[in-house]
């Protein structure tokens, strides 16, 4: 194939067989001392992949190289696509070859056009397959005239920037989240937030966990393997393998608005934590321990993301859970006989409603970035010979 599948309207004709010395430029002399002590980037080929990694001095070679290039670029030693540098201080492992994209030539071109080789062929070495640079300088490439090449490279700098901007406008989100979540809800020590809705005041009231909780062990009699709820993501997780409905009756239900202890620990969570249901009525495993709400003033937003506030349960949880060997496990009584400050019902509506709206947003723009990278991809496909 000496076209693409996909073209500009007024490109024809086939695309032009050079090398790969003719579009890029083989950089030399690279090698520079580390700072001592310092933490750097990397590009890190190890067991199959590639990609930028942190390092710290002390497990970096004297051989490694230095780049200091907004377009340098890395093949590895070994059968891993050229990956391209954003500015900044990179160490580059010794046996690689760094390239930079001569002026004219766009990083799309050499990018896409390199990650379709088959690098085994350019391989010196046997224990150490290593790539030759004079055999890498004769790889072909297949590229358009001028014209053509300013046009593809000005419509995945387009796609690049919107891609650019949703990343950072969810990352934005998210800081905002996490913000959120720490000044609207009064931290250990405190009976106020930080920051409140307009037209509430006074201190939240201090109330014991059994007075909006209690242990619900209803058993399942009637739900199918499809209303499985998977606890950690919140969603139904029908199992295709589990279709006795003896074995599912040993099964807990978990109704609208219960929440269930999730008993594993991570960095998030030190001492497991509680998740709310807002999916729906359905069942979840014998091992979650389900709590169902019997407060008359409950929303369901509020609750799901104060009961899954790290700073706020997780005091609680390290007073009230028992620590074993993968997980840790709940004392129900112990979790009751705890408090929390709530506020008035309604103030637990603005609250709820204000981070289930960023929490849309967040979902939104992180369905947006999918696509534009599908898109991307799709496209790097079709584009390039």
């Amino acid at each position: 194939m000496k076209e693409p599948k996909i073209r500009f309207k007024g490109f024809k004709g086939e695309w032009e067989t050079s090398r790969l010395d003719c579009c890029v430029e083989f950089l030399d002399n690279l090698r520079k001392p580390i700072d001592e002590g310092c933490r750097i980037k990397g590009i890190y080929p190890y067991y199959g992949a590639s990609g930028i990694v942190d390092y710290v001095n002390d497990y970096i070679f004297d051989e490694e190289l230095i780049l200091l290039s907004e377009d340098g670029a890395n093949i590895t030693d070994r059968n891993y696509p050229i990956c391209f540098l954003a500015k900044g201080k990179y160490w580059v492992n010794n046996h690689a070859h760094v390239l930079k994209t001569k002026e004219g030539f766009v990083n799309y071109f050499v990018s896409n056009a390199m990650e379709r080789k088959d690098y085994s062929q350019y391989n010196t070495g046997m224990a150490m397959p290593k790539l030759n640079k004079e055999v890498c300088k004769n790889i072909p490439l297949a590229y358009p005239h001028t014209k053509e090449q300013q046009s593809i490279a000005s419509f995945f700098t387009t796609i690049d920037a919107q891609i650019s901007a949703s990343t950072s406008r969810l990352a934005s989100l998210k800081q905002i989240k996490a913000a959120s979540l720490q000044a609207m809800f009064p931290q250990e020590g405190e009976t106020v937030p930080k920051l409140r809705f307009k037209g509430f005041e006074g201190e939240w009231a201090k109330v014991s966990f059994k007075k909006l909780y209690e242990p619900s062990i209803i058993k399942n009699k009637t739900f199918g393997a499809d209303k499985i709820i998977s606890v950690a993501n919140m969603y139904y997780k029908p199992i295709s393998y589990i279709s006795d409905e003896e074995y599912l009756q040993s099964y807990n239900v978990m109704n609208l608005g219960d929440i269930a202890f999730e008993g594993n620990r991570s960095k998030n969570y030190a001492h497991g934590r509680f998740v709310e249901n807002t999916i729906g009525d359905g069942i979840v495993s014998h091992v979650f321990i389900v709590l169902k709400p019997i407060s008359k003033q409950y929303d369901l937003l509020f609750w799901k993301y104060l009961i899954n506030n790290e700073s706020i349960m997780g005091p609680v949880l390290s007073r009230c859970t028992k620590h074993s060997t993968m997980m840790t496990d709940l004392v129900v009584s112990d979790f009751l006989n705890e408090s929390i400050l709530i506020p008035s019902f309604e103030e637990q509506k603005h609250i709820g409603s204000f981070l289930q709206n960023i929490d849309r947003q967040i979902t939104l723009h992180t369905q947006r970035l999918e696509k534009l990278k599908q898109i991307k991809a799709a496209c790097l496909d079709k584009m390039f010979v």
